[in-house]
């Protein structure tokens, strides 16, 4: 039964991430996935122990991967959307501006390029026709993180935009503390050239450590006697004591996850998440000189475990997420070649 389990849980992970980075990267089948699940022996996670990762993973991938036909499906929604567009949206899409300012990455174009297909079916509009005087812009992108590169990417292009018109910044799905952030340096900013704020998103997660019984990523409860991990914690610990900022608690505190959403349970939910910490920190351990920001659970620009993230679009995954869902690359010498990810991450270049 346990095999038959296993078996069907490969299979289904396969399935569902079946167009990740299609034609990038071999197909994704299920020796993909069992090759990346079995690595978990080397750090103490047996075959029960397997099984209940893999029933994590299919569960968060069942909801919160964004296959291209779920993109499209939603960039479509967004296109007829009766309160962006009101009741007419053949022509009031033509004033509105599709922005295509990310100075980072290629996850923006990529949604554009879905947008112009949808307009011109839809609507029988190219995107380079909408916009040329407009009343509103749109800035779409699949996920918003920490809330940078938004807000990088909206302040340098505030000082073109025509005053008295309404910016619509359009996202997948955000998290708390990075929606909070920007909005707040967002709408400010465009305060002082007259433009209106509005955030739309489907899906939301919270990710305020300030805020641990309702912590919607990965952030692991504490526990020692684990080589990588003690030595991952012992070094943070170090730089948050000479940070001297008020930081939250390194560690998932006891008993307070009081909601569940995203996991099965709280204890499948602690297997995952101490799977993914005991791997991150294995990872982080590798390079001679890892990143600064580069942490167990995901790069991070806090002293923390790592960000936690767990949202995948068929284009990529963000750094955000656990290492051990991403690093690594056979073909690679060494470290890199130590780590066989279940999702190959494509690097952003600036």
């Amino acid at each position: 039964m346990t095999n038959l389990r296993r078996q069907g849980l490969l299979q289904s992970i396969a399935t569902i991430i079946a167009d990740y980075r299609q034609d990038e990267i071999p197909p994704i089948d299920v020796n993909h996935v069992d090759r990346w699940i079995r690595q978990f022996q080397k750090v103490g996670f047996d075959t029960d122990n397997q099984i209940v990762i893999l029933e994590q993973i299919e569960r968060i991938l069942q909801s919160y991967y964004f296959s291209y036909a779920k993109s499209e499906d939603f960039i479509a929604k967004v296109l007829a959307s009766q309160i962006l567009f009101g009741s007419n949206p053949t022509s009031a899409i033509r004033n509105v501006k599709f922005l295509q300012i990310q100075t980072k990455g290629n996850s923006q174009n990529d949604l554009l390029r879905l947008c112009d297909q949808i307009l011109k079916t839809k609507y029988e509009i190219m995107l380079h026709e909408c916009g040329n005087s407009p009343v509103s812009y749109i800035y779409i992108d699949d996920c918003l993180y920490s809330g940078n590169r938004v807000r990088r990417d909206i302040s340098s292009w505030l000082p073109s935009a025509v005053k008295g018109t309404t910016l619509h910044l359009i996202f997948f799905a955000a998290h708390t503390e990075g929606l909070k952030y920007s909005k707040s340096e967002i709408i400010k900013a465009a305060e002082k050239y007259e433009i209106s704020v509005k955030f739309w998103k489907l899906y939301e997660f919270n990710n305020s450590r300030w805020n641990s019984s309702n912590f919607d990523c990965f952030w692991a409860h504490e526990f020692s006697g684990e080589e990588y991990v003690d030595r991952y914690v012992q070094k943070v610990n170090e730089q948050r004591q000479a940070s001297n900022k008020n930081l939250p608690p390194l560690f998932r505190p006891n008993n307070t996850q009081t909601q569940e959403s995203i996991f099965s349970s709280p204890d499948a939910r602690k297997i995952i998440e101490s799977a993914f910490l005991k791997a991150g920190a294995y990872i982080v351990s590798l390079p001679k000189s890892p990143n600064q920001n580069m942490r167990p659970l995901g790069y991070d620009y806090l002293q923390s475990l790592g960000f936690g993230s767990f949202f995948v679009t068929y284009r990529n995954t963000a750094n955000n997420c656990p290492l051990a869902l991403w690093w690594g690359d056979p073909n690679k010498p060494y470290p890199l070649n130590e780590w066989y990810p279940l999702l190959p991450r494509t690097v952003n270049i600036l």
